[in-house]
């Protein structure tokens, strides 16, 4: 069932409970892929929702009433302290509860961000996701993001972790939009 950009809307602070649930069971599946330390500070960032209610603006997809998915969308990219350039737009975060999955909602969620960051004329939307996240990666690939490595992270130097106990990679991604 192709969803509508009406399902997409901005959360209220209420959702935040619903919010956090959806985005736990949609990363839970990352667990055996990601070192405990990682997992688990990340985890506890993707909880602390209220904490980026000021700086960002958290969406929500919705599906049969209910919350299917989630994005934060960043107006200006560098202000989420990944390295992304000031003036790019950036959304951070998306996650689709997985019994919701294969029905267009973190398509219509990235959609969303784009169509935010045209209205905003920001030239380029810049995210980071992770190589195993790949129905993430094939969404922004559809939508014609590419890789910049320039802007590659590690996940360990992101939540302020010693390396030593394992790490991953936080890939960059970019959608020029003076192009289209």
């Amino acid at each position: 069932m192709p969803p509508d950009a009406s399902l997409v809307r901005p959360a209220a602070r209420r959702e935040i409970p619903e919010i956090a649930a959806v985005t736990a069971a949609a990363y839970a599946e990352f667990r055996d892929r990601i070192p405990t330390a990682i997992f688990e500070a990340y985890m506890d960032d993707l909880r602390r929702l209220a904490d980026r209610w000021e700086e960002a603006e958290v969406l929500v997809g919705e599906l049969d009433g209910r919350i299917a998915g989630t994005v934060t969308f960043y107006a200006n990219a560098s202000s989420e302290g990944m390295g992304l350039p000031r003036g790019w737009a950036g959304f951070r975060r998306l996650a689709v509860h997985p019994a919701m999955r294969g029905r267009g909602v973190g398509r219509a969620l990235t959609a969303e961000c784009v169509e935010a960051a045209r209205r905003l004329a920001a030239p380029t939307v810049g995210i980071h996701t992770a190589p195993f996240m790949t129905a993430a990666r094939g969404i922004y690939d559809r939508l014609g993001f590419r890789r910049c490595p320039e802007y590659d992270l590690q996940a360990a130097a992101i939540l302020g972790l010693a390396a030593g106990g394992g790490d991953i990679a936080v890939i960059a991604y970019r959608l020029d939009l003076a192009e289209r």
